[in-house]
């Protein structure tokens, strides 16, 4: 039945398999979650531990569903989700996308427009530690393991991130109280940064890393918003007052010039050492047969 679908043109076709991807991973994920809690609302958990565990339902059959289809689909070993080095690989992208969050928000604190107004014990946060990665893994199998690898199986991986980039500035454009660059720049964090550094490591686990410190550290830490979700239980209840392009207005800090230019930076690096590294795909049709 492999051998079938490989030689078949059409359902073989890279949009095709993005299609059937996200709507079997997406589709029964979403449908495993609601069924979940529809069955803990007949417990006498509180609603707060109820949601964690429909979000981790929801991630593990995301996982295990684009395992199983592409590993048959695609007749190959899932080598995106590999757990060789998995703590090297996760320890080095939490540092990562906590540093350049940390990155932001001092140039924010130096210009004058973040203040800290009250600290809070670090207790109460943890519970989101989990949500936040469990979101993070959701995001990142979908956007950059079904998206993101089948366009550039296509296309090639230049154009695939290009095209990236502007889905997702398309995305935040349409944001109540967005500007183009704060759509620009929160798209350089969700494309710009994230593709690469999936290009530099072929891991889906490092994006994964980079987006859980990139959220846990502005909501979880600093207290700030990411897209208008805050946190009661921030580490740092803060205030942050000035021109939008250093707080990033209605993104939060993620949609200032200083995010922007960071991620841009960091994913030049990234794309660079995945060049070194071979790992850059030309188009399907320039490739050798």
């Amino acid at each position: 039945m492999t051998s079938s679908i490989r030689q078949n043109a059409v359902v073989g076709f890279p949009l095709v398999r993005m299609v059937i991807g996200i709507a079997i991973c997406l589709g029964l994920g979403l449908l495993g979650m609601q069924l979940t809690q529809l069955l803990l609302q007949h417990t006498s958990l509180p609603g707060d531990i109820r949601d964690p565990i429909a979000g981790t339902v929801f991630a593990i059959l995301v996982l295990v569903l684009y395992r199983a289809l592409y590993q048959g689909y695609e007749n190959r070993e899932i080598a995106e989700l590999s757990t060789r080095q998995l703590g090297s690989v996760l320890t080095g992208g939490i540092l990562l996308g906590f540093t350049i969050a940390s990155a932001v928000i001092a140039i924010q604190y130096l210009a004058h427009v973040y203040t800290i107004v009250a600290t809070r014990s670090f207790a109460p946060v943890l519970p989101n530690l989990w949500s936040t990665f469990v979101n993070a893994t959701i995001a990142e199998i979908i956007i950059i393991g079904i998206v993101f690898r089948l366009v550039e199986d296509w296309l090639g991986s230049y154009l695939a991130l290009a095209i990236l980039v502007v889905l997702f500035f398309i995305l935040h454009i349409t944001a109540p109280g967005a500007t183009p660059f704060s759509a620009f720049a929160v798209s350089m964090h969700a494309a710009f940064l994230l593709a690469p550094a999936y290009l530099f490591s072929r891991k889906l686990w490092l994006p994964v890393a980079i987006h859980f410190a990139w959220d846990f550290a502005f909501a979880g830490v600093y207290g700030a918003a990411v897209n208008q979700y805050t946190l009661d239980t921030s580490v740092f209840q803060s205030q942050i007052l000035g021109s939008d392009l250093l707080t990033g207005g209605y993104f939060g800090p993620q949609g200032s010039v200083q995010a922007a230019g960071l991620c841009l930076v960091t994913g030049f690096i990234f794309i660079r050492l995945a060049q070194r590294r071979g790992n850059i795909k030309s188009p399907l049709g320039h490739r050798p047969r």
